[in-house]
């Protein structure tokens, strides 16, 4: 049981790895669009990533197009943020004690990195409508946020868990 527990828990630290790699590459993507979009805006329309919608916009509005932008980097770089956090945090985990004050404390930051992300996916989704509107460009919207609230939901509950098996442990010390 031991070591399904350990070669599990390494595919999903390099799982986590490679999540954190490719989220970072999108993020960068991003990134190079952008600026090369105020540069070069005739190179930019041919980016993989680009929709056509999106270059629409940037010809309606330079301020619009740059938010939207603005707001997808951040989504881009929270979750490769996430991952790697997650990637670093099953690096130092230890399995011979698991429950330790450092891990609940880490296991609660990844639900507020993931309350950040919906809260970023929340505004993104909300700031597409209204440029859509505002623009009459019918935008595609990458911004799904309800999952990661319910997420962020679930990964607090589970370190208000460690966290009471953390006080358990120090009473049961205590008592012997």
């Amino acid at each position: 049981m031991k070591t399904q527990t350990k070669t599990i828990l390494e595919i999903i630290k390099y799982l986590a790895l490679i999540g954190a790699i490719g989220f970072s590459i999108e993020c960068g993507s991003q990134i190079i669009l952008l600026m090369v979009s105020f540069v070069k805006p005739e190179v930019a329309s041919k980016f993989y990533n680009i929709t056509p919608k999106l270059y629409e916009l940037r010809d309606f509005d330079h301020r619009f197009f740059w938010l939207a932008m603005s707001l997808t980097i951040w989504f881009s770089a929270t979750k490769a943020y996430i991952w790697y956090y997650i990637f670093e945090f099953l690096n130092k985990l230890s399995l011979k004690n698991p429950f330790t004050i450092e891990t609940a404390t880490k296991i609660q930051k990844i639900s507020y990195l993931l309350f950040e992300l919906w809260v970023v996916s929340f505004i993104g989704n909300n700031y597409i409508n209204f440029v859509s509107k505002k623009s009459g460009i019918d935008l595609v919207n990458h911004f799904n946020y309800g999952e990661y609230f319910f997420m962020a939901g679930i990964v607090y509950l589970i370190s208000q868990i460690f966290k009471r098996g953390v006080e358990l442990q120090e009473e049961n010390e205590l008592t012997v």
